[in-house]
């Protein structure tokens, strides 16, 4: 025999509080939906941008872009060669992997004086980046006759030694730190700034104070910038390029180029 069930006020009653709540919680659901949809969290937001670059970054590669020639014969020109080498390399970089172009330039000053030392000018390395591999093509410390267990690597073009650095900041395990903040800076839909991110570049340099030459050196590009405005680039035949010392800051931390 089938037992009749009596549904009372109580069974009733509790049928339609579940019944609210769910419909509650239906709605939360439905509303982060839309929200997801029409307002993405920065996060998957970051993720579509990233999609969308590598195809674009794939298409600019096959372009086979002709690398700038690189042309300085004062600090001048020597910022605004680096910056160009630096537009050529983002061209055929994810925006999620690009350095920041002060950063970039800073970095090249400190390094290489201004693109006057002697590894920069014969080894068109602008960064003092070693290998510890004798095949590679090197140079060595000046009076040093036997290979010390590493040399400053040579580089075909100067541009080439840009490229390389960038590349080295998205590979090497030692950066990862930068690469970190950098995606936490896409992420948030910040800038790039490069005074934030050089201080993640800890081992970079035995220099204690590496991040504060190198932020000294993009505050002070910044400052002759906003006073001459955008400096053209001018060829090493121009009779009436500025001189070095229109560029070069009128006080420095002591050592600086130590």
């Amino acid at each position: 025999m089938i037992k009749k069930v009596k549904y009372t006020t109580l069974t009733l009653n509790n049928l339609k509080i579940k019944f609210v709540s769910f419909m509650k919680k239906l709605s939360i659901v439905l509303i982060l939906i839309a929200i997801g949809s029409f307002l993405p969290n920065p996060i998957v937001k970051h993720f579509i941008k990233k999609d969308i670059e590598a195809y674009y970054t794939n298409w600019a590669n096959n372009l086979g872009l002709q690398e700038p020639a690189f042309e300085y014969n004062n600090d001048i020109q020597f910022v605004q060669a680096v910056r160009k080498c630096v537009d050529w390399v983002n061209f055929e970089t994810p925006r999620y992997e690009r350095v920041p172009v002060e950063m970039i330039v800073a970095q090249s000053v400190l390094e290489s004086g201004w693109g006057t030392s002697r590894f920069a000018k014969k080894g068109n390395n602008l960064f003092g980046i070693r290998t510890y591999d004798k095949s590679i093509p090197h140079m060595l410390l000046e009076g040093t006759k036997k290979w010390p267990g590493w040399g400053v690597r040579v580089f075909t073009t100067k541009c080439q030694s840009v490229q390389y650095f960038v590349n080295l900041l998205n590979t090497h395990p030692a950066y990862e730190n930068f690469r970190s903040k950098r995606q936490q800076l896409l992420i948030l839909g910040q800038e790039l700034d490069a005074k934030v991110l050089v201080k993640t570049l800890k081992a970079y340099s035995t220099t204690k104070d590496y991040a504060d030459r190198v932020n000294y050196i993009v505050d002070s590009i910044r400052e002759q910038e906003q006073s001459i405005g955008e400096m053209e680039i001018k060829t090493k035949s121009d009779s009436h390029v500025a001189e070095s010392k229109d560029i070069v800051p009128l006080k420095k931390p002591s050592n600086l180029w130590k």
